[in-house]
């Protein structure tokens, strides 16, 4: 589509201008890919359906710990987080434009304009999400995308006390799913006799493929761990709960991106709320690292598992809260501190890095790369992944953006959702 063929196109349909981008927002961006790229690395070193194994040495044990405190579950909800804003932003763009085209011409604005717009844009999410999960990498988040802007779309009217709701019962499932899960039968018998079975053939066709076979290997393997997660209960429980993680941060970021948040803040957030979200991490890390095992004898088995986890779960998302509110203090609403620029360069493509970064990764630890499948402990995943960032993403973001306005990818989602360059 073009603006020539279609006459309906205006302003507000075409790519935000560099001058109108959230420069706090590409930050965030770039600051999320590399705590992702971090976090996702041992799913590409050995087998997501792996039991863990203890650390072999003090290091590798103290950058597990470190890892599992400062990262995981943080940048997932941070990602989303910006997702949020973003739909806020371009929704709010897109109204507005429809409005002021709508009185030029003397006409009633059409309601689901921008509706429509945004549609396109998560159609071109969809197709490169199942290419990547379905070929590339099982371990996949754009799929998770893809449902939970859907599910934005047709919630996006609710006041913020709806969301609020929403963002609370997101905060209580995964403590729910797991207390039921620990002290019920979520699942039959035979469904877990069954998953036993399922989960140890497909760590042991995962060494065959991703650890030993062709790059063709490791697609038809990848394409087959995505058919069991469709199929299985256990493999959509296993979705379900991710939606559910990532729409925490999405709803919290769609009501902050409405309410403006990001720029009536930017370069001072507000010391309360700054000091209330770094208590509570403080406090559910702390909750959580003690565990339900230890707390079961003072609360009962039930009691002691919702509350460990729904801690683990509120921490994640107060730290969550805490980087939001840090990059914002940093970035003001001036120009970008000179050091941060490489992280919002390549916040400003965040599509195509995290595809490079399943390139990268896989490249690596897969039979058809290096082949360091099952040799790497945390240490050695964690420096990677940082060497990897800064020593390639970072300077081809920039050395990209320094020829071109986008992306590669981003240049043809822009082409997709408005139909020009």
């Amino acid at each position: 589509m073009s603006a020539a063929a279609d006459s309906t196109l205006f302003d507000g349909e075409a790519p935000l201008a560099e001058r109108d981008r959230i420069a706090a927002l590409d930050v965030l961006r770039g600051f999320a890919l590399l705590g992702i790229f971090i976090m996702n690395m041992p799913g590409f070193s050995h087998s997501l359906f792996a039991l863990p194994t203890p650390p072999a040495t003090a290091l590798d044990a103290a950058v597990a710990a470190l890892r599992d405190l400062f990262f995981a579950g943080k940048f997932n909800l941070l990602f989303g987080f910006v997702f949020g804003i973003g739909f806020a932003t371009q929704m709010a763009r897109l109204d507005a434009a429809e409005r002021a085209h709508a009185a030029r011409l003397g006409v009633a604005p059409r309601r689901h304009r921008a509706v429509h717009v945004y549609l396109r844009r998560l159609a071109f999410l969809a197709v490169v999400a199942g290419v990547h999960a379905m070929l590339l990498w099982s371990g996949d988040v754009l799929l998770v995308y893809t449902i939970d802007g859907l599910v934005l779309l047709a919630v996006r009217r609710l006041g913020d006390r709806g969301f609020a709701v929403l963002i609370v019962a997101c905060l209580l499932f995964p403590a729910l799913a797991e207390t039921a899960r620990s002290t019920t039968t979520m699942f039959s018998p035979t469904t877990e006799t069954l998953l036993a079975f399922e989960l140890e053939q497909l760590e042991a066709s995962n060494d065959r493929a991703y650890g030993h076979g062709s790059f063709a290997d490791a697609a038809r393997e990848t394409a087959r761990v995505f058919a069991w997660s469709t199929r299985s209960p256990y493999g959509l429980f296993v979705t379900l709960a991710f939606c559910v993680q990532m729409a925490t941060g999405i709803f919290a970021g769609y009501v902050a991106g409405r309410r403006g948040w990001l720029t009536r803040h930017a370069g001072a957030g507000p010391p309360r709320l700054v000091a209330t979200a770094l208590v509570v991490a403080v406090v559910g890390n702390a909750i959580a690292l003690v565990g339900a095992d230890s707390l079961a004898p003072a609360l009962g088995v039930g009691p002691a598992v919702f509350f460990a986890a729904l801690a683990r779960t509120l921490g994640r998302a107060a730290l969550s809260a805490c980087y939001a509110l840090a990059i914002a203090r940093l970035v003001g609403a001036g120009t970008v501190p000179q050091w941060l620029r490489p992280l919002q360069l390549a916040g400003r493509m965040p599509l195509t890095n995290y595809l490079l970064q399943t390139l990268l990764a896989s490249f690596c630890f897969y039979g058809w790369g290096l082949g360091w499948w099952g040799r790497a402990d945390a240490a050695f995943e964690t420096a990677l992944a940082i060497a990897l960032f800064t020593c390639i993403q970072l300077p081809l973001s920039a050395l990209w953006l320094a020829r071109h306005r986008a992306g590669p990818l981003e240049t043809l989602w822009r082409f997709f959702t408005y139909g020009s360059r």
